[in-house]
This record gives structure tokens, C-alpha cells and sequence, in this order.
């Protein structure tokens, strides 16, 4: 098994919450197999810059808000852009460019305790309990392997889409019962 090595850039010595920081990028990395025996890059955006986070994913970078408060769930997004790149140049079929999927896949590896925020990137609020999340997410990837409608069901069973409380929804009542919410 290999070690990812992370590399903090010389601007997180600037980042508001540099500890946080570095404490959550290296946990995060933890669930990131793809990574492994890789370089991780971390650094800030431009000030300019009004995103949460950027992946420069070929060069495996990882940047930052300076003054945002860092999340597990922004830290999964981007590390995720890198792992879709790495599995995309070892053949694998995955879209290089959707955040939806991306979201969706880090979403899936992230353990419940971790999710520290309301919304999932790109995807919305889920109306079911946070615990569910992340099977719910790794559900949606299994329905991808035979159907192109996986973002959409998996808006609809996390409860983000708008379908979802239209005509001929799942019964999300139903499914967390199952569930042992």
C-alpha cells in the first residue's frame, strides 16, 4: 500500500484557517486510494477567485479560499477532481469534467461524521438524513454502470430534485424507514 505525499504550498502559510486546513486535507486524503503514491499540492487561490476551491487536476493542485472556513465536503470535492483525473489516465470511463459526478463520488467515500456541511456541491440540500448520504451516493454510482439517468435518480432518492415530491416520486419516508434512520 502506498502513501500519498501532500504538499503544503508556502500561500497556506496565509490561509485564516491554516491549521484546519491542514488537519482536514489530511485526513481527507485517508479515502482517497487513488492518490496513493501520488503528490498533493495544496495552496490558495487567487484572491480574486470567489470559488470554495479549484482543482488543477494534471498537476494534482488542490487550492483554497484564503478566508473561507475549510469544509471536508469542499476538501472531498477537489481532491476527487484529482482522483477522476488519475483513474481517467489509467482507463478508466469517468467524466472528466462533470461536478456532478465528482460531487456525487466524493460524496460516496466520505464517512457521515465527516459531511460538516448542508449542501453537496452541484447537487443541492438533501432531505434525508446526513448517515444516508454517502450510501445513497454509492448507490447512485452502482446504477450509473447501467443507466445514464444516475445524477438525476440520485437527486431525486437524496431528495434534491424537484421530482422528488412530484408525481411518481420515490417514497423517501419509506426509504429511511428501511434504513433504520
Amino acid at each position: 500500500m502506498g502513501v500519498t505525499e501532500v504538499v503544503f504550498l508556502k500561500s497556506v502559510d496565509k490561509h485564516k484557517f491554516k491549521e484546519e486546513l491542514i488537519k482536514k486535507v489530511k485526513e481527507a486524503v485517508k479515502y482517497f486510494p487513488e492518490l496513493e503514491n501520488e503528490t498533493i499540492y495544496v495552496g490558495i487561490l487567487d484572491s480574486k477567485d470567489d470559488a470554495e476551491g479549484r482543482a488543477d487536476s494534471v498537476n494534482r493542485i488542490v487550492k483554497f479560499r484564503i478566508d473561507a472556513y475549510p469544509t471536508y465536503v469542499t476538501i472531498f470535492h477537489e481532491l476527487m477532481h484529482v482522483a477522476i483525473e488519475i483513474m481517467y489516465e489509467k482507463g478508466e470511463r469517468v467524466p472528466l469534467t462533470s461536478e456532478k459526478f465528482c460531487s456525487i463520488s466524493a460524496m460516496a467515500r466520505m464517512p457521515p461524521e465527516l459531511i460538516d456541511e448542508e449542501a453537496i456541491p452541484y447537487i443541492g440540500t438533501p432531505r434525508v438524513p446526513k448517515h444516508l448520504v454517502p450510501k445513497i451516493c454509492k448507490e447512485a454510482l452502482e446504477y450509473r454502470k447501467h443507466h445514464r439517468n444516475y445524477i438525476e435518480k440520485c437527486e431525486e432518492w437524496l431528495g434534491c430534485s424537484i421530482k422528488q415530491w412530484g408525481k411518481g416520486s420515490v417514497d423517501i419516508t419509506a426509504w429511511i424507514k428501511n434504513e433504520g434512520a
